[in-house]
C-alpha cells in the first residue's frame, strides 16, 4: 500500500484534533474554581489567581494572603491596587504611582492615567474625570477659567467646574484624571484622586472566543464568536449575558 502523504493525513484528522483541543480547553476551564482572596472574600471568573492559567480568567489577582491585593487589567501588564469587588461586578482600584505623586504635591501628577488602551473583553470604565489644560507657562489662556495651578516649572494647569469647555490653544494639551467630587476645587492635589472604579462584564463564552483570537458579537440576541482560529462560528446559547 502506498504511503499516505502527510498533508492528506493532517487534512483527514484535523477535525479530530480540533475537537480534542476544544475538549481539553473545556476540561481546563472546568478546573478553574472560585478561591478565597483576603478581604475580597471568595472570588471567581472573570478573576483568577495569578498562578492559574489564562483560560481561568482575564483579570489576574495577586496578594490574597497579604493585607492588600492587586490586579492586572491585562495579563503581563501594570498592577493596580485592588480595593473592592462589588456583587454587581464593579472593581475599585488605585493607581499607586499617581497616589504617591498627589500625596507629595508632585508635578508628575499631571500625566495621563496609565490604563490599557483597549481591554479586549467586555468592560466599561466608570471614572469621574476632571478635564485639565496643561499649557506652556508663557501661554495666556484666551478663555476665562475659574482655577489654575502655576507651581510647576515647565507648564501651567487650568481647569473649571463648567462642563462646557473651550478649545485649548495649540501649545496646550488636554488631560483627563479621576476627580474626587467631595473635595474643594481650590486644591488640585486634593481634588484629583488615584482611586476609581471599572465595571467588569465578561461572559465565559466571549472570553473563550477571545482566547481563540475571535471576535465576540451579539447577533439576533445571541453571542457568537466570529473569525476564531478554528475558522468557524461558535454560537452562544443565551440572550442574556452570562455572569
Amino acid at each position: 500500500m502506498a504511503p499516505v502523504p502527510l498533508l492528506v493525513f493532517f487534512a483527514l484528522f484535523q477535525p479530530l484534533l480540533i475537537c480534542a483541543s476544544k475538549e481539553d480547553e473545556y476540561l481546563a476551564f472546568k478546573k478553574c474554581l472560585p478561591f478565597n482572596c483576603g478581604k475580597l472574600g471568595e472570588i471567581g471568573f472573570p478573576f483568577t489567581n495569578n498562578t492559574s492559567p489564562e483560560i481561568c480568567g482575564p483579570y489576574a489577582v495577586d496578594g490574597c494572603h497579604e493585607n492588600s491585593q492587586r490586579i492586572q487589567l491585562v495579563r503581563g501588564g501594570k498592577w493596580f491596587e485592588l480595593n473592592n469587588i462589588s456583587p454587581a461586578g464593579t472593581i475599585s482600584i488605585t493607581e499607586e504611582d499617581l497616589r504617591g505623586h498627589l500625596n507629595s504635591n508632585s508635578c508628575d501628577s499631571f500625566n495621563n492615567l496609565s490604563l490599557p488602551v483597549r481591554v479586549p473583553y467586555l468592560s466599561n470604565t466608570k471614572i469621574s474625570n476632571l478635564t485639565l489644560f496643561k499649557c506652556d507657562p508663557s501661554v495666556n489662556f484666551p478663555h476665562h477659567l475659574e482655577f489654575n495651578y502655576t507651581g510647576c516649572k515647565n507648564f501651567s494647569i487650568y481647569y473649571t467646574r463648567d462642563t462646557s469647555l473651550p478649545s485649548p490653544p495649540p501649545t496646550c494639551s488636554i488631560l483627563q484624571l479621576p476627580v474626587n467630587k467631595t473635595e474643594s476645587y481650590g486644591d488640585i492635589f486634593r481634588l484629583l484622586t488615584a482611586t476609581f472604579s471599572i465595571e467588569v462584564l465578561v461572559t465565559p463564552f466571549c472570553y473563550r472566543c477571545y482566547l481563540q483570537r475571535g471576535e465576540c458579537q451579539i447577533i439576533e440576541g445571541q453571542s457568537k464568536c466570529i473569525h476564531s482560529i478554528e475558522g468557524m462560528i461558535m454560537h452562544g446559547h443565551s440572550k442574556n449575558r452570562e455572569r
